[in-house]
């Protein structure tokens, strides 16, 4: 599911990408894996400080962000699934690649 204009309020899986890099000269992160039962009550939470510690973080050091993916769930219960299964792959630049190649395989394929 591609975002254009409003964010809807869905339970979903979501991808958030950083503008710039967060972290130190050891260790940087772009990419926040989340879930959520209903997604523009928990992206607007984000950009009020008051999600999780990494957006927070991000805000204080001026780092915009965006949503770049959404997986759509039936539940929170299985956003929650979907997300730990997700976070197996350990890297969401990589994750987010992979959902980009199955788009633009399947726009090819029609």
């Amino acid at each position: 599911m591609e975002l254009s204009g409003e964010i809807p309020s869905i339970p979903c899986c979501y991808l958030i990408e950083l503008s710039r890099p967060l972290g130190n000269e050891k260790h940087q992160a772009r990419y926040y894996l989340g879930s959520c039962a209903n997604l523009k009550k928990r992206f607007q939470q984000h950009l009020q400080g008051s999600g999780a510690a990494f957006t927070r973080a991000a805000i204080k050091r001026g780092i915009e962000f965006k949503i770049v993916h959404v997986w759509k769930t039936s539940s929170k219960q299985e956003a929650r699934q979907l997300e730990i299964q997700l976070k197996r792959y350990k890297n969401h630049a990589q994750l987010l690649r992979r959902v980009q190649n199955v788009k633009t395989n399947s726009t090819k394929t029609r």
